[in-house]
């Protein structure tokens, strides 16, 4: 059983990663060159993967 720690933290990710996909969207729009923030973009989708994945186990242990 998945404790109420465990819960938070994949809640965290996945509000982390959404943030960081927001940052990568309004630097895009910016102007930047967005080929330096690739990596930053992909770790961002796995932190959100992360996420969702954690509070699906927490769901269903319950």
């Amino acid at each position: 059983m998945k404790s109420k720690l465990q819960l938070f933290s994949s809640i965290f990710k996945l509000i982390i990663g959404i943030m960081a996909i927001i940052a990568f969207v309004i630097i895009g729009f910016g102007g930047e060159n967005m080929v330096k923030w690739i990596v930053t973009l992909v770790l961002a989708i796995a932190c959100i993967v992360m996420g969702i994945i954690g509070i699906v186990d927490y769901k269903k242990d319950r």
